[in-house]
């Protein structure tokens, strides 16, 4: 009887540890694949990051004539906007703001761009001063390329608005994180209290 009992106790022990081997192979398996996915978001990022720098400075370096024409094409889509929903309205639409609007907007996409691609990297927010730098940096670099173009010229308020677009950018990007955390979170407390 007790040589029986021990070798029960064997097969269960053995059982137990092939079990454990089996659960830890999953785990790793998930592990890769999740590593995986998050080397594929970094570099994906990145990627689009650096797009969006170069697009941002390949605007610059077009002449004034290039620009202007730009933003009047722009303003006439957003004018026609208004004008249909505001018939005979009276809204002008001014290409001085348009362009003021567009530094801003081009700007708080790569603040936003900048801190999803720091956060593909790290949550450690010793490390948040690198987004913030190139999100200063660009902008004095962007309105310097102005001196190479023609007709153009940098100007301080750019930079400003620029860097004031970036900082948004980085806030929607660190609150859009933060909610989505709070659901996964959330959902993974319902799915534990679930499972218990």
């Amino acid at each position: 009887k007790n040589k029986s009992g021990a070798g029960e106790t064997r097969q269960e022990i053995s059982d137990e540890v092939l079990l454990t081997a089996r659960r830890s192979e999953g785990r790793g398996r998930e592990e890769m694949k999740a590593e995986n996915r998050r080397r594929i978001l970094q570099v994906v990022l990145t990627l689009l990051t650096l797009l969006l720098i170069g697009w941002i400075f390949s605007n610059s370096l077009k002449t004034a004539s290039e620009s202007s024409s730009q933003s009047s094409k722009v303003r006439g889509w957003i004018q026609t906007f208004f004008d249909a929903l505001f018939p005979g309205g009276g809204i002008e639409v001014s290409g001085h703001i348009i362009r003021k609007v567009a530094h801003f907007s081009e700007y708080a996409l790569l603040g936003l761009m900048l801190y999803l691609t720091y956060r593909a990297y790290t949550a450690k927010k010793l490390w948040l001063w690198i987004p913030a730098l190139i999100g200063l940096v660009v902008p004095f670099c962007d309105e310097g390329l102005q001196f190479f173009s023609e007709g153009r010229a940098p100007a301080l308020t750019d930079v400003g608005i620029d860097v004031s677009g970036a900082a948004f950018g980085m806030l929607c990007g660190w609150g859009a994180v933060y909610v989505v955390c709070a659901i996964v979170r959330r959902r993974s407390r319902k799915r534990a209290e679930k499972n218990a």
